[in-house]
This record gives C-alpha cells, structure tokens and sequence, in this order.
C-alpha cells in the first residue's frame, strides 16, 4: 500500500519559499489553477497551496484548499520532484474531485 499522509516534508509553509518559486520558478495554467514551479532536490515533490478571497467565502476557500490536498496526497506518485505553488483562479466554484484531479494532473504532467 502506498503512503497517502500529507506530511510536514510535503508541504511549502514558509512564505520566503513561496516568494522564491513565484520569482525564479515557471508558471503554467490550467482550467482551474495556476502553476508555479522549480526544481527542488529533496527527491519528492512539496506543494503550496494560495486561495485568496477573490475566490470566496472561507467555506469555499477551504473546500478548494481541501480538494487540491487530497489530489495531490492520492496522487503523489504522479507529481515530479519539485516545490510547486498552487493558486486558484477566481470565477469558478469548486468542480468535482474527478474533474479537479483531471485538471491538476494533466497539468503537471507537463513540468517533468
């Protein structure tokens, strides 16, 4: 069975970290989300998650923020070994897990 916690190692939580991918990392977008990225060399991926209040209420910000986590944890296989920010566009309303994950992979199968 594979490991799907979602672990302090996993996780971009420090701002500075998350300033340095958006000023020397690339960006690519999806429906959804937009992409930043840059290699790391810790051998697994880490991600960061931004919602802002443009998106919504907190119910909605924390059930995208919920989504893209559980994405990423049952999917972590599927993620090259970089810090990845994850920002979510405004004007849409959180999509299926299904779609979501369609989305967010597709994505990031063109950074690797």
């Amino acid at each position: 069975m594979t490991d799907q916690s979602f672990p302090k190692r996993v996780r971009i939580r420090k701002r500075r970290e998350f300033l340095k991918i958006y000023k020397e990392g690339k960006k690519i977008q999806s429906k959804y989300l937009i992409i930043h990225y840059m290699p790391n060399n810790l051998g697994h991926p880490r991600i960061g998650i931004t919602v802002t209040k443009k998106v919504g209420k907190s119910v909605i910000r924390n059930r995208w923020k919920r989504l893209i986590r559980e994405v990423f944890r049952k999917n972590r296989g599927k993620f090259p070994p970089y810090d990845i920010v994850i920002t979510v566009k405004r004007g849409y309303t959180p999509p299926s897990y299904k779609e979501l994950e369609e989305d967010l992979i597709g994505a990031v199968a063109g950074i690797g």
